[in-house]
């Protein structure tokens, strides 16, 4: 069983429209993982409005150094 998507956890959007067009870019879970009225897994992030499908997104594991920027 996959592990749900919690909130602060880091993710990239891939296979979809979307993922071409914010190549690579980080997302933070602004929400847990929720069940939809359709019935979907989706979960909402910053910065994106409404909420997305968690079938297109890949969990990102960063060293904490980072992911505050540190060097």
């Amino acid at each position: 069983m996959r592990n749900l998507l919690k909130k602060g956890e880091l993710v990239v959007m891939h296979t979809c429209d979307e993922a071409e067009h914010y190549d690579g870019r980080i997302w933070a879970c602004k929400s847990d993982e929720f069940t939809d009225r359709a019935g979907q897994q989706v979960v909402f992030l910053e910065g994106f409005s409404g909420y997305f499908l968690v079938e297109f997104l890949q969990r990102v594991n960063l060293p904490q150094a980072r992911e505050v920027g540190a060097e």
